[in-house]
C-alpha cells in the first residue's frame, strides 16, 4: 500500500472514530459551555493510550491471520462500530421512549477522565481493526485517531456555540457511522 493510501485510510479512520467526540463538543457548545483545551488534551491522552493498545494488539496478531481473513476481520470490527453508533443514536432512544433532562456540568478533570474512558472504547476497536488489516502503519493510525479526537471536540464545541449546532448535533452519529462503514467496505474490498 502506498503512503498516500495509508495516510487517507488513517485519517478516515481518525475522523470516523471521533465523530462522537464532535457530539460531545456540540453538547457542551449548545449549553454555551466552552470546552477547555487542557480537558480536551486529557480526554485525548486517554484516547491515545487506548488507540495504541488496540493498534498494538492488531499489529501483533496480524501475522497470524491470512491477509484475506485480516481484511474481513478489520471490516467486521469497523462496520460493527459504525452500526453501534447508529443504534445508540437512533434505535435505542426510540426503544426507551423516555426523555431525561440532563444538565451538563462545566468540564473538569473528573469529567475529562470519564469522557476519555467512554470515548476510548471505539479507539481500541478501530485501532485493532485498522492494523490487523495492515491498511496503515501502527503509529499513523494512533496519531490520526488522537489528533482527530482533539480536533473533533474543539470543532464540535465551536459549532455548538455557533449556529450549526442543530445540524451537526443531529447528524454526527449518522456521519461517523457512515464514514466507518465506508472504511469497512474499503477494507473488505481491498
Amino acid at each position: 500500500m502506498s503512503w498516500v493510501n495509508g495516510f487517507i485510510t488513517a485519517n478516515l479512520i481518525g475522523i470516523g472514530t471521533n465523530f462522537d467526540n464532535s457530539g460531545i463538543g456540540v453538547a457542551y457548545g449548545t449549553a454555551k459551555i466552552k470546552f477547555p483545551h487542557r480537558i480536551n488534551a486529557l480526554v485525548n491522552a486517554i484516547g491515545f493510550a487506548s488507540a495504541f493498545l488496540g493498534a498494538y494488539v492488531g499489529d501483533a496478531t496480524a501475522g497470524y491471520f491470512p491477509q484475506t481473513a485480516a481484511r474481513w476481520t478489520a471490516s467486521a470490527v469497523l462496520a460493527c462500530v459504525g452500526l453501534i453508533y447508529w443504534y445508540s443514536a437512533y434505535v435505542r432512544p426510540r426503544l426507551r421512549k423516555q426523555k431525561r433532562d440532563v444538565s451538563l456540568p462545566h468540564p473538569g478533570w473528573r469529567q475529562g477522565v470519564l469522557l476519555g474512558l467512554g470515548l476510548s472504547i471505539t479507539n481500541v476497536a478501530n485501532g485493532f481493526g485498522a492494523t490487523v488489516a495492515s491498511s496503515a502503519p501502527l503509529w499513523s493510525i494512533v496519531i490520526a485517531i488522537t489528533a482527530w479526537g482533539y480536533v473533533m471536540i474543539w470543532l464540535g464545541n465551536v459549532l455548538g456555540i455557533g449556529l450549526l449546532s442543530k445540524l451537526v448535533g443531529t447528524y454526527a452519529p449518522l456521519v461517523g457511522g457512515l464514514l466507518l462503514l465506508v472504511v469497512a467496505g474499503h477494507e473488505a474490498l481491498g
